[in-house]
C-alpha cells in the first residue's frame, strides 16, 4: 500500500508535466493550427539556459528570470514562421518546421552547454530537496509541489481560454478560422498572444522539471515531444480538457507500471495502451460525434 502511494504521488506529479506540455501544445493548435513538436524542446532549453546563467552567477532568481526570457524569446520568434503557413492551410509543412525548430534547439544544447553532457542542477535551483516518510517509502516535497504548481498553471490557463474574450477569440479561431476573421478576430494579435502564453508556460514546466527531475539533457526534447503529441492524439487534437485528463492518467499508469512490472514494460503499456485507442477512437478519446 506505501508503495501503491509513493508510485500514486510519482505518476500524479508526471502526469502534471504531461498535461502541461499538451496544454502548451494545444494552446498553439487553437492559434495557429500546428502540432508544435518543438514546444517539449523549447521547454528544455529554457532549463540549459537557467543552468548557464546559475552557474554564471548563483543567483537563482536570476536563472529562473533568464528561463522565462528564453521561453517567450523562442516562441515569439517563431510564431512569424508559422502565420503564413497556417494562413495557407499547409499543414504537412508547419509539422516540418516544427519538427525543424525542435532539432535546432536540441543542437544548441548540445553543441553550446556542458559540452552535450547532463545538465545536473544545484539544490538552490531545486528549491524544494525535502523528503519525508510514509512508512517504508520516501515521498519528495518536490513532486507534491510540482503536482499542486501543475494542478494550479492549469486551471489558470483553462480559466483563460474559456472565460476572457481573448481565450474565446483563441478558440474561435480554432473552430473556422474564416469564421473567426469575418467576425474581426485579430489574427496575428491573437496568434502572437497565444505564442506568448506558450512561451511562459514553456519555461513553467522547465522549473517543475528542475524540481521533481533535477537535470536535463537535449534527448529529453525528443522523449517528451513523442509522449505530448501521442497524448494529443489520444484526447482529440485541440481538446483542453481531455488532454489533460489524459496525461495525469497516463502518468499515473507509466507509475505503476515501473513499480510492479519488470524491464521496460512502462514505455511499451505507455505506447500500446495509446496505439489501441487511436486505432478505436482515431479523432481522440475525447472528441465528440458530429451531429448529422
Amino acid at each position: 500500500m506505501e508503495l501503491f502511494l509513493a508510485q500514486l504521488v510519482s505518476g500524479l506529479s508526471t502526469g502534471g508535466i504531461y498535461a502541461l506540455l499538451v496544454l502548451g501544445m494545444n494552446l498553439i493548435t487553437l492559434v495557429r493550427n500546428v502540432v508544435h513538436h518543438g514546444f517539449s524542446h523549447t521547454c528544455i532549453f529554457t532549463m540549459a539556459v537557467g543552468w548557464l546563467v546559475y552557474n554564471k552567477t548563483e543567483m537563482p532568481w536570476l536563472a529562473f528570470l533568464a528561463m522565462f526570457a528564453a521561453g517567450v524569446l523562442v516562441t515569439i520568434l517563431s510564431e512569424p514562421l508559422f502565420r503564413p503557413l497556417s494562413k495557407r492551410g499547409a499543414d504537412l509543412e508547419t509539422i516540418v518546421l516544427a519538427m525543424g525548430i525542435g532539432i535546432i534547439l536540441s543542437e544548441l544544447i548540445v553543441n553550446f552547454f556542458n559540452s552535450g553532457q547532463v545538465l545536473t542542477f544545484s539544490d538552490n535551483m531545486k528549491i524544494f530537496t525535502a523528503k519525508f516518510q510514509v512508512g517504508a517509502i520516501t515521498v519528495s516535497v518536490a513532486s507534491i509541489v510540482a503536482l499542486v504548481a501543475c494542478v494550479v498553471i492549469a486551471i489558470l490557463i483553462s480559466t483563460y481560454l474559456f472565460k476572457s474574450s481573448e481565450g474565446r477569440a483563441m478558440r474561435a479561431m480554432a473552430q473556422n478560422l474564416r469564421v473567426a476573421k469575418m467576425l474581426g478576430v485579430p489574427f496575428g494579435k491573437t496568434g502572437v498572444l497565444g505564442f506568448l502564453i506558450a512561451g511562459l508556460l514553456a519555461a513553467c514546466i522547465g522549473v517543475v522539471c528542475i524540481m521533481c527531475l533535477g537535470y536535463c539533457n537535449a534527448e529529453m526534447g525528443d522523449s517528451f515531444a513523442t509522449k505530448a503529441v501521442i497524448l494529443m492524439l489520444f484526447a482529440g487534437q485541440g481538446d483542453i480538457k481531455g488532454g489533460i485528463l489524459s496525461s495525469i492518467l497516463m502518468g499515473v499508469v507509466e507509475a505503476m507500471a515501473l513499480a510492479y512490472l519488470p524491464g521496460r514494460w512502462a514505455e511499451a503499456i505507455f505506447y500500446g495502451f495509446m496505439m489501441i485507442i487511436i486505432i478505436i477512437k482515431p479523432n481522440g478519446l475525447f472528441a465528440r460525434k458530429a451531429k448529422n
